[in-house]
């Protein structure tokens, strides 16, 4: 008999309960922010080029163009862009409910995406069932229940440092351990201020990762191919070694136990 390894996969969780789609008002203010107001400020600029009057004109330009990327950017990120954030909305895919990544200006045009109304209900990046409980602490007096270093995953991160998943582990700008939920710390510098400061939980039960997003700020993403999923906040979710996780602006990847 093949002996097959179950191979875990991100929470099969409607990313749309209790969700409610945004109305055309809501969508109209979006767009006037986001892309009418930056045209707007491209065609005042080129005019003024046009008609001589280059230091007017050109600071106009770039400010549109910055305008517009940062959009594309955001809206390929968190789906939160200025307009969507101004009118309380988050864009996303239409079927996933997560962001539209690198392909968010394909994704847009081809009516791949859709605005919740983060007013009227969830947003699909919070949680959708009850948040992940920790088990009870475990007896104190040393780890005897620590696997042996060479035995468990690795994590690699993009600042060069490797930590041994060989138990519990917290990350963030300054993280610390809950009483009920003990665990190692790494402090991981951040001047970018995108880590919280305890951001994930990762752990290591002897055949699965597993990944908790601590609720921080910018989310916890697994890399994909063109795209990232978000990991629901306090959601205790496997995911398979060779993964890329996005921390805030930071990466970090998950390298087999062998």
């Amino acid at each position: 008999m093949t002996n097959v390894q179950e191979i875990p996969r991100l929470a099969d969780v409607d990313p749309f309960v209790s969700s409610e789609r945004a109305r055309a008002g809501t969508i109209a203010g979006a767009v006037a922010l986001d892309v009418v107001m930056p045209v707007a400020l491209l065609v005042a600029g080129i005019v003024a080029v046009a008609t001589g009057l280059p230091v007017l004109g050109w600071p106009l330009i770039v400010i549109a163009v910055g305008l517009l990327a940062a959009a594309v950017w955001l809206l390929g990120r968190t789906g939160r862009t200025l307009g969507a954030s101004t009118v309380d909305a988050r864009i996303v895919h239409r079927e996933s409910g997560v962001a539209a990544g690198g392909t968010a200006l394909w994704a847009l045009a081809s009516g791949k995406l859709t605005a919740c109304d983060l007013r009227r209900g969830r947003d699909p990046f919070a949680p959708a069932i009850a948040a992940f409980r920790f088990p009870d602490a475990a007896p104190t007096g040393g780890k005897p229940g620590r696997a042996r270093r060479g035995m468990v995953p690795t994590l690699m991160l993009d600042s060069g440092e490797r930590l041994a998943l060989d138990s519990a582990l917290i990350l963030g700008r300054a993280p610390s351990a809950p009483a009920d939920a003990p665990a190692e710390v790494y402090r991981w510098a951040d001047m970018s201020r995108t880590l919280s400061k305890s951001h994930v939980r990762l752990e290591w039960d002897g055949r699965h990762v597993w990944v908790t997003d601590l609720g921080s700020t910018n989310g916890t993403f697994v890399r994909g191919d063109g795209s990232s999923t978000p990991l629901l906040p306090h959601q205790r979710t496997p995911v398979p070694t060779g993964v890329v996780l996005e921390i805030g602006d930071r990466t970090l990847t998950v390298r087999d136990a062998a």
